[in-house]
């Protein structure tokens, strides 16, 4: 395995290759809900030990791009796809990408822009775009996500919090889900993430007691809305009964998710067999 660095300010991206050298002309691309390049890369590194090559992207929080979810720049992904298609004489050919919680979300609009990518791989993905967060000042695109500085539809974020803080006193509990659930429930057909224009196959994974977002909800959600519009691709939705919302190998802040402490053996088992159905998944790529 050889590794090679991208650097935004530089390249227009920012990431870091892991190549298996094994000849195969496909590349997953790697990104994850939090900041930089460290959890990434520990999911690229492992995919390449495994025989895929892999490129973990920092999409946010890198020097050059926007420090929050905020007019997050899709061109980026194009950016990689363009560049590692000259990487020696033109080697990668097919590009997937895979990503877990705001990542996975931020997998499929990257997918959704970016015709090279053939293949999503969406873990506890949220299912419409929401406004991004921080001021005005940081730029005109309000919008999670921009396109060669256009905005996207999105659902507002006024109102929401006020709706998160009754329902935590109702619930007589504080959950991150209440937040995502009542923003979720703002949305409308025009601010779904538009899965439609995804050149490839799709495939949601999800969890019944995802205590962060309503993703099994989200994904019924996208996939109804790829049978109005006559998905050509296939897609599929798999969901785990007794899963959290890290269906990721590497779980993060288990200590925080109610379904870890009461259940983290089951979890365990969710996260297992979600690795082992996305490396079903990749060996069946575009064979």
């Amino acid at each position: 395995m050889k590794t090679q660095q991208y650097r935004y300010t530089k390249d227009g991206f920012e990431a870091v290759l892991y190549d298996a050298e094994n000849g195969d002309d496909r590349l997953l691309i790697v990104i994850q809900g939090l900041k930089r390049l460290e959890l990434p890369s520990k999911y690229a590194e492992m995919f390449a030990g495994k025989g895929w090559s892999a490129l973990a992207m920092s999409y946010y929080g890198s020097e050059g791009q926007p420090k929050t979810m905020r007019a997050i720049p899709l061109e980026q992904f194009r950016t990689a796809c363009d560049t590692l298609k000259l990487y020696e004489n033109g080697r990668f050919r097919r590009f997937g990408i895979y990503g877990n919680s705001k990542g996975a979300g931020t997998a499929l609009l990257a997918a959704s822009a970016v015709p090279d990518i053939s293949l999503v791989v969406a873990a506890s993905s949220f299912g419409h775009i929401m406004q991004g967060s921080g001021g005005k000042d940081l730029s005109p695109c309000k919008a999670m996500v921009s396109l060669d500085g256009k905005d996207f539809p999105y659902v507002p974020s006024r109102g929401v919090f006020g709706a998160f803080v009754k329902r935590c006193i109702k619930e007589h509990n504080v959950r991150l889900l209440y937040f995502f659930d009542e923003w979720e429930r703002k949305g409308t057909e025009e601010n779904e993430i538009p899965v439609e224009k995804i050149a490839g196959d799709i495939l949601f994974l999800t969890s019944t007691n995802d205590e962060s977002v309503p993703a099994e909800r989200d994904a019924e959600t996208l996939i109804s809305r790829l049978r109005r519009m006559g998905f050509a691709h296939s897609y599929k939705h798999i969901n785990f009964e007794n899963g959290s919302h890290n269906l990721g190998f590497f779980p993060i802040n288990n200590n925080l998710l109610p379904q870890e402490k009461k259940h983290p053996e089951q979890c365990r088992k969710a996260r297992e067999d979600s690795l082992e159905i996305i490396l079903q998944t990749l060996g069946k790529w575009g064979v």
